[in-house]
């Protein structure tokens, strides 16, 4: 193993129009949270409900909480707010945003795009099962419902239980007419943990570890089942650098029942070098590491139950020498 040197902060924007569920989901994310210290800008304390014991200190414009995360209010705006963040980035592992509910999730990522110390990690856009299909139809609300979950890289399906069988369905149609090539997973209960959308240091600990190891003896991974079986993942170890060509063909080609990936990778092209790699919905990102020694060149993907197994081909070939 090794000692991770200071890096970008990922970011990721939660979006989703109106009452899909946005603060719900980051409540759970404050209060499930232990190994990733998250700066959160949101629009309103009011609704967070944050566990009183959590929390530290409340200052009107931050709440600092126990397990170090920070929620910042953008009552004075986006950009002054996370410019203050980004002046205590050694503080924080990642910055997550809750758009307003009539925001662009991707107008937010673009001004991120422009801070160097920012790394974008994907758009999670939540839809209302039991409202989507009004929305649709609703010419003063439509365009935003419909430029949000286009925008998205991960869509949710909230609210299911609200609703019946035959709207979810339509859902479902309606999401894939609109963004066909975009993963989409359900909420449900809590089989849905907000690490697994928004990653962190310590996601890959989800029912998955990835044991140390000598790159020169590796081999594909098992599948493990996530909570009740909404989620699986396959663990990948690479034998010996790879093609970075190859590499980027390989990722192209995931299906998008494949939410999330993370690892490290050595490739023939720059010999010594590690590198990781991160995918949230269809969002990727590589960055270089220094050369280190007994590097865990591994990955992890985390996906629906329909994501392929550790037997197909298609998916592990690439990391196992012929």
């Amino acid at each position: 193993m090794f000692t991770r040197p200071k890096t970008l902060l990922p970011f990721t924007v939660l979006g989703g129009f109106l009452g899909a569920g946005k603060t719900t989901l980051l409540n759970r994310l404050l209060t499930e949270t232990q190994d990733t210290r998250f700066a959160v800008l949101v629009n309103d304390f009011g609704e967070l409900n944050i566990d009183e014991g959590l929390v530290t200190r409340h200052d009107g414009k931050t709440i600092s909480l126990s397990n170090g995360c920070m929620c910042c209010s953008m009552a004075d705006g986006f950009l002054s707010t996370l410019s203050m963040v980004m002046d205590r980035a050694n503080e924080f592992d990642h910055v997550v945003v809750e758009a307003s509910g009539v925001a662009n999730p991707g107008r937010i990522m673009d001004i991120a795009k422009l801070d160097p110390g920012l790394v974008p990690n994907g758009s999670i856009v939540l839809v209302d099962c039991p409202q989507f299909l009004s929305q649709l139809k609703d010419p003063l609300i439509n365009d935003a419902v419909i430029t949000q979950l286009m925008e998205a890289d991960i869509i949710v399906m909230n609210k299911l239980a609200l609703t019946d069988a035959a709207t979810i369905t339509g859902v479902r149609r309606r999401i894939g007419q609109l963004n066909p090539d975009c993963p989409t997973v359900d909420n449900v209960g809590q089989n849905l943990q907000p690490t697994l959308l928004l990653g962190g240091d310590n996601w890959l600990n989800t029912n998955t570890t990835v044991p140390t190891y000598r790159p020169a003896s590796s081999v594909p991974g098992q599948s493990h089942d996530h909570g009740d079986g909404h989620f699986s993942s396959v663990v990948l170890r690479q034998r010996e650098p790879i093609n970075r060509e190859v590499f980027n063909r390989w990722v192209d080609a995931l299906p998008s029942s494949i939410i999330r990936g993370k690892g490290f990778l050595a490739f023939a092209e720059s010999p010594g070098e590690v590198w990781l790699w991160q995918k949230v919905g269809r969002s990727t990102v590589l960055e270089g590491y220094p050369a280190v020694e007994e590097a865990e060149l591994a990955l992890v993907l985390i996906g629906t139950s329909a994501m392929p197994g550790h037997n197909d081909s298609s998916l592990t070939g690439l990391f196992v020498k012929t």
